[in-house]
């Protein structure tokens, strides 16, 4: 796992230390501009910035270059006047996570965003596949389950995602039913995995603490990964497969119904 960051050096030492935890590396670029080389320079390396140092020109830079060379982002913040610019076009266009300073278990975040970060190819694909249903739902449902299935974030149950999206759980999941998906669970699924993949097939973490970030016990991870694509997070470990090609099991177990 590799992590492209321009931070305060307070929050940079922190940063290292939390990845180095992960067995990950770290590029740490020392100007504003230097961000948008090391983007189009790298393939799928987690941007990790703090706002309060770019102007909002260059944030509208790093949008742009974001969308040529998809890549997770996190960003970590202090609530301050001199950040919000930039911080409000990185919230309306990206796909970012924030993690603002000085918040109760900053810390804990802060490790649960760096480590559960989305392979781009992975979602990219996944979204491909299940392209047909996705056109089938409200725009809001689309909306919202778009954007969990990109960032493997942001909705731990139906009941959440079912209140991102302003309708009750059993209304979501006749929304779901008739666009073509087997079940809102399964979809849960696929939103751990895709949170989850990059951390089982490319860091050091002890699988247990991976389950424990996702909020599940380390025997139901190994159900949901044994469901979805055939294999326990050891044996994908031990041999991780493609994103394309877990995305390519995951659509089907998300839309071909059993006989």
């Amino acid at each position: 796992m590799r992590y492209i960051v321009f931070l305060s050096p307070d929050t940079l030492e922190t940063v290292s230390a939390i990845v180095a935890g992960y067995g990950g590396s770290i590029d740490s670029v020392l100007d504003a501009r230097r961000p948008l080389t090391a983007i189009a320079s790298t393939d799928g390396d987690c941007l990790v910035i703090d706002p309060s140092l770019i102007t909002p020109a260059i944030a509208e830079t790093i949008v742009v270059s974001l969308s040529k060379f998809p890549r997770p982002v996190v960003v970590s913040c202090a609530i301050t006047p001199v950040a919000m610019d930039s911080a409000v076009i990185l919230a309306e266009r990206t796909q970012a996570r924030f993690i603002f300073r000085g918040v109760p278990a900053e810390h804990s975040l802060l490790e649960r965003a760096l480590l559960l970060t989305p392979d781009v190819k992975l979602s990219a694909a996944l979204l491909s596949g299940v392209e047909a249903q996705m056109a089938r739902l409200t725009s809001v449902i689309r909306d919202r389950l778009r954007d969990v299935l990109l960032t493997g974030d942001g909705a731990h149950s139906l009941d959440a995602l079912a209140a991102m999206t302003a309708h009750t759980r059993r209304s979501l999941e006749r929304h779901l039913a008739d666009a073509g998906f087997v079940s809102g669970t399964r979809l849960l699924d696929a939103v751990r995995i895709v949170a989850g993949y990059t951390a089982i097939t490319r860091s050091t973490v002890p699988l247990e603490s991976i389950a424990r970030m996702l909020g599940c016990t380390m025997r139901a991870m190994d159900a949901q990964f044994e469901l979805m694509i055939g294999v326990t997070c050891s044996g994908l470990r031990a041999e991780p497969m493609t994103a394309e090609e877990v995305a390519r099991r995951i659509v089907r177990r998300l839309t071909e119904r059993e006989r």
